[in-house]
């Protein structure tokens, strides 16, 4: 019932912009209600901080919901539905408009730098020797390889797609390639929760402090 009321939020909220009107406007009218005023994400509602992504990924994505190639099994990725609800909505020009206002917004450091019972030795092994050729040693991203920048995300959200890369909820649609490579790297190289949580543990301390986060592109 609370995604339903949200995806009717969004849809409201999209009738009221036009294609020609601004980025800025959009967010505030589409994605505000869960990814916060920042684009900060909101973990009651598991959506993501998306500030500071870059124009390509954004756009990328949208455009994966907006074909099916993300949040097509509302069973398995009711979230992920909802997205691809909202992305279904929108126009080329307005996905265009909204992930280069995404892309302007300051990054926004996560709350949490930490996963209890992580081991962040272990999971620096496996990010230089599996993660870092494509998402860079500071886990900023590389448009080159369309790895988007994994810090200013939450270690929440983390967990979750790398555990929806390896049961084959996110990637595997055909069409999609940038995640079949995400699909391959995780079922080879992650073991299990433990794995997840250990990279992921080291991946937030990439993390700038707060007060000096830069802007990655």
């Amino acid at each position: 019932m609370r995604l339903l009321s949200l995806s009717i939020v969004f849809l409201f909220g999209l009738t009221t912009v036009s294609a020609q009107e601004d980025g800025a406007a959009l967010f505030n009218n589409v994605c505000v209600q869960c990814h916060g005023t920042k684009g900060e994400g909101k973990e009651e509602v598991k959506s993501p901080s998306i500030a500071n992504l870059p124009i390509w990924y954004v756009t990328t994505q949208l455009s994966n919901f907006h074909d099916g190639k993300r949040g097509s099994d509302t069973a398995i990725d009711p979230h992920g539905a909802m997205m691809a609800a909202i992305a279904k909505a929108l126009k080329p020009e307005q996905i265009k408009a909204v992930a280069a206002h995404v892309e302007k917004l300051p990054l926004v450091v996560p709350a949490k730098l930490a996963i209890e019972g992580a081991d962040v030795t272990l999971g620096q092994e496996l990010f230089y020797e599996r993660c870092m050729e494509c998402h860079r040693y500071n886990a900023s991203g590389e448009m080159a390889f369309g790895s988007p920048p994994l810090v200013g995300r939450q270690g929440w959200y983390l967990v979750a797609q790398l555990t929806k890369f390896k049961n084959l909820h996110r990637g595997a649609a055909k069409g999609d390639e940038k995640g079949a490579k995400m699909v391959q790297m995780a079922s080879l190289f992650i073991a299990d929760e433990q794995t997840i949580k250990n990279v992921v543990g080291y991946i937030l301390t990439l993390n700038p402090t707060p007060a000096s986060a830069p802007l990655f592109k």
